[in-house]
């Protein structure tokens, strides 16, 4: 059952409380003006729209003109009390509308600082952490939940902003070493007098070394700040795609078939990151694959938003697991006696580089095998 807004109750509830009141003082004010009709006296018939004078000679009796007649005093109480009766009731309903108008629009003002609220969490889940309420006023209930969810937002942003600082540093500290590795292992390996074992230990070292430079990579685009990323280039992803898919195709050792279909889509960011969003993607379809198996690339384009769609074959994988592929360093399917190649971060940057573009990136099984991943970006 759908509820009301909670204006529209605060609304209601103001106007029946409204109703109560007047109806309780409505009945108060008729039960003092009810009519007493004297002891020996007998009331005469009220004839709507007549007065006083016009009922007696219907009854046969001769006009009187002493105000202290019980009969006359009878007939006129009455009438005041019928007048007081519909009187009452009109002025009620007028002051309902009256305070229907009124309850509306105080209750718009006592929830514009929920509204405030409401709309910093909005921009807080959109990693605008910086958002603040800083809501005025008196020191009263709503005015601590504000305040309180400003503390929260400031120790989300000290604690986000800290994460940040350790992967970049991490990822920054440790491409000097493994560089310094690589420069190593290459002049042993071109050495005259190497010998065929230091030439394939060289050879896995190198294997080794790309392995943890995929990592380090990884953790520094996860380090990325959503508001410090330049959108700044105009990038067509069709080109770019088609540019990533022939160099893949290039070192095909799997005997992956490949297809596409790439319409013009285009769209404004950071055109590293863009790169290895799909670079990522693409390698993900062709290492998680099935023996000379398939992968199908292709992006649309609409005046809204511009789509990433890779599909590809494999094995089959739990629905219900696959918010776990997002997450860094999870591996489905990992067998330790043969782990899978890739490090586990190649979603979770894909995540971060969508995020951080405006974007979203889903994930979907298929029937036969693999999976569908899907990437909306705003259109250029």
């Amino acid at each position: 059952m759908k509820r009301w807004p909670l204006r529209v109750r605060l609304t209601l509830a103001y106007v029946m409380l409204t109703a109560v009141t007047g109806g309780i003082m409505l009945g108060l004010i008729l039960l003092m003006a009810q009519p007493v009709t004297p002891m020996g006296a007998t009331s005469a018939p009220v004839v709507p729209g007549s007065s006083p004078l016009d009922v007696a000679p219907e009854l046969g009796v001769t006009p009187m003109t002493d105000p202290e007649d019980p009969e006359l005093v009878d007939v006129a109480g009455t009438l005041t009390y019928s007048s007081v009766l519909e009187n009452g009731v009109v002025a009620l309903a007028i002051v309902m509308a009256v305070a229907s108008v009124l309850g509306w629009l105080t209750a718009r003002r006592a929830l514009r600082p929920v509204r405030s609220i409401t709309s910093a969490a909005r921009r807080a889940a959109d990693q605008e952490l910086s958002t603040r309420i800083c809501l005025s006023g008196p020191n009263d209930e709503i005015k601590e939940l504000a305040d309180a969810f400003d503390h929260m937002l400031a120790r989300l942003e000290r604690s986000f902003a800290s994460q940040r600082r350790f992967l970049a540093n991490a990822a920054h500290e440790l491409k000097t070493p493994v560089a310094a590795q690589r420069a190593v292992t290459e002049v042993a390996m071109t050495r005259p007098d190497a010998e065929t074992g230091t030439i394939e230990l060289g050879r896995k070292l190198l294997a080794s070394l790309d392995h943890q430079q995929r990592v380090l990579t990884g953790l520094f685009a996860l380090a990325q700040n959503a508001e410090t990323v330049e959108r700044r280039d105009t990038v067509n992803l069709a080109d770019l795609t088609h540019d990533i898919l022939h160099e893949r195709i290039a070192r095909n050792d799997e005997q992956i078939e490949p297809r596409s279909e790439l319409d013009v889509t285009k769209v404004r960011g950071d055109a590293a990151l863009l790169e290895q969003l799909i670079r990522n993607l693409i390698e993900n379809a062709f290492v998680h694959n099935e023996p000379c198996g398939w992968v199908f690339v292709r992006t649309v384009g609409t005046p809204t938003e511009s789509v990433l769609e890779i599909a590809n074959g494999g094995t089959h994988i739990d629905a219900t697991k696959i918010d776990q592929l997002f997450e860094p360093f999870r591996r489905l399917c990992f067998n330790r006696a043969s782990p899978p190649p890739g490090s586990g971060l190649g979603l979770s940057v894909v995540r971060a580089i969508t995020e951080a573009h405006g974007g979203s990136v889903t994930a979907r099984p298929r029937d036969e095998g693999g999976l569908v991943v899907r990437v909306c970006l705003p259109a250029a």
